[in-house]
C-alpha cells in the first residue's frame, strides 16, 4: 500500500512540473501576441492620425504602454530585453519603437523570455512590418 501512494505522489509531482512549465509557456506565448497586437495598433495610430507615434518599454517594471493607453504589466517571472536606435532610448531601462506617418519605424527587437521560452517581436526599420518569431519560423503579422 505504501509503494502504490510513493509511485502516485511521484506521478502527481511530475505532472505537477510539467503542468508549471506548459503555464510559463503559455504566458510568454501571450505575452508576446499583446505585444505584438500593442505595436500594431501603435503603427496604425501614426498612419491614421499622420504624426509619429511610439511604445515605450521600461525594462525595470517589466512594463509598456501603446500610444494613447494605458500602461501593460507582464508577470514578473518574465525577463524583458529591447534592442532599438540610439536615438530611441531614454535611459538604461527605458526605450522606445517609434512608428511615423508613412507607417515605417525606427525598428527594434522586444525580446520576453520565461520558463526557457524565447518569443523575439520584431520591427523593421525601414516598412513597420512586425514579425513574431517563437524559436520555431517568423510568423507576419
Amino acid at each position: 500500500m505504501i509503494v502504490v501512494m510513493l509511485i502516485i505522489a511521484m506521478m502527481a509531482s511530475l505532472l505537477g512540473t510539467s503542468v508549471v512549465g506548459r503555464m510559463d509557456s503559455v504566458k510568454v506565448a501571450t505575452a508576446a501576441r499583446d505585444m505584438t497586437a500593442a505595436l500594431r495598433y501603435t503603427r496604425s495610430q501614426a498612419v491614421l492620425h499622420r504624426e509619429e507615434k511610439f511604445l515605450e518599454l521600461n525594462l525595470e517594471t517589466k512594463s509598456y504602454v501603446a500610444a494613447g493607453q494605458k500602461s501593460v504589466q507582464l508577470p514578473e517571472s518574465m525577463e524583458l530585453k529591447l534592442l532599438t536606435a540610439q536615438s530611441e532610448v531614454s535611459s538604461d531601462k527605458v526605450g522606445r519603437i517609434r512608428f511615423f506617418a508613412d507607417g515605417g519605424s525606427t525598428g527594434g527587437r522586444v525580446t520576453l523570455i520565461s520558463g526557457g521560452r524565447e518569443w523575439k517581436v520584431k520591427v523593421s526599420w525601414l516598412t513597420g512590418e512586425i514579425t513574431m518569431d517563437d524559436g520555431r519560423g517568423e510568423r507576419r503579422l
